[in-house]
Parts: structure tokens; sequence; C-alpha cells
């Protein structure tokens, strides 16, 4: 082969590689910008969908908020109504409107207990607690008049006789505990007249009557 035909082999060779070259990279380029309009176009749908997504968590969010405002509401408007029957109910009890059950204690005291005494009885088991109270099986309420009519002890007007029984529902032990302390009224009174005894027997249940 003469050096004129290697050169023009060599010519065409060099020359057809820079074609191959040439065509390789624009097809690399072409790739790239069809690609890059694809990505892009990706990630915009994807940050739109976030967007979606938290506008929808945040109405969800406002939706829960507004009903757990309501149920508070509805709480307060239940607990509110609930104190007012419980209110009714203590008044109705505490008035003598109603039968009444429930644990207690009862007092039994014998001798020539005073109407003072009977007070006295009547108001240490009020401020220890007690809910409802009789006296001889009669209920007796706040405005209740425990008197002496010189022959017999009234209440109400009506007259009874010992031995006196009172009854009294409520805490049986902070009762039973206020009337037996050391130096309480029971002790007191026991001990300035040794005739007069006094006894107290705490009750599972106690039912009084509807006041008359």
């Amino acid at each position: 082969m003469s050096m004129f035909t290697r050169k023009w082999v060599v010519h065409i060779s060099v020359t057809l590689v820079c074609l191959v070259i040439g065509l390789l990279s624009a097809v690399q380029l072409r790739s790239q910008q069809v690609v890059q309009p694809l990505l892009i176009e990706g990630w915009d749908y994807a940050v739109a969908d976030l967007i979606d997504s938290n506008a929808r968590l945040r109405s969800e969010i406002e939706s829960l908020e507004a009903e757990l405002v309501e149920l508070r509401q509805v709480e307060s408007s239940a607990a509110m109504l609930q104190s007012l029957v419980d209110e009714a109910n203590r008044l109705r009890i505490a008035n003598g409107l109603v039968t009444v059950s429930g644990p207690g204690v009862e007092v039994t005291a014998t001798g020539p207990l005073s109407v003072l005494d009977l007070h006295d009885l009547i108001n240490e088991l009020r401020n220890a607690g007690a809910e409802a109270l009789a006296f001889n099986g009669r209920r007796i309420v706040s405005w209740s008049a425990v008197s002496n009519d010189g022959a017999y002890v009234t209440v109400d007007g009506q007259p009874t006789a010992a031995p006196y029984s009172l009854q009294a529902i409520g805490d049986a032990v902070n009762l039973e505990t206020a009337l037996l302390r050391p130096g309480g009224l029971v002790s007191l009174v026991t001990q300035a007249d040794p005739r007069i005894e006094i006894t107290v027997q705490v009750r599972e249940k106690v039912t009084l009557p509807v006041y008359e």
C-alpha cells in the first residue's frame, strides 16, 4: 500500500470516528434535554401532592378540634346539669321530702337529759356530717323544734318519751368518732350526770321516713 493510500485511509478513519463521536454526543444531549423536563415535572407533581396532603390534614385537624370543642361544651353542660340534680337531691333530703337510707349511727340516750342536751347531740351529729336525722323515728329537719311542754320532750310539737333515740345517716366512722372522742359531748354529758347513759351503735343501713 502506497503512502498516499495509507494517509487517505487514516483520514477516512478519523473522519468516521469524529462522526460517530458527534452522533453519540448529539444523542446524549437530546436524552438529557428530554429527561431533565421529566425530572422537573415529577418533582413539581410531588411538591403539589404534598401541598394538597398538608391542606387535607389541616382541614381534618380543624374539624377534629371543632368536634372536641363541641364535646367539651356538652360535657360541661352535662356536668352542670348533674351538679344541679345533685344539689336538688341534697335539698330534698335536707328538707325531709324523701325517704332516705344509708349507713350511719343510732344514738340511744336514757336518764334525765335536758332539752339542751338533746339539742347538743343533734348539733354534734350535724357538725360531724350527718346528712339526715330522725328523733325517735320522726324525721327532723333544720327548722325542727325540740322543746319541753312541762311533761314531755316534744319534737315539732309532738310529745315523745324516753329512751331517746337519734338516727343519723352519714359517714358512720366520722359520726361515731365525733360523739365518743375523749372530752367530747357524750363524755361531758355522762360525767356531768352519772344517771345519763348514752350509747352509739354503727349501722350498715339506716332508713329515715319523710318529714311529717
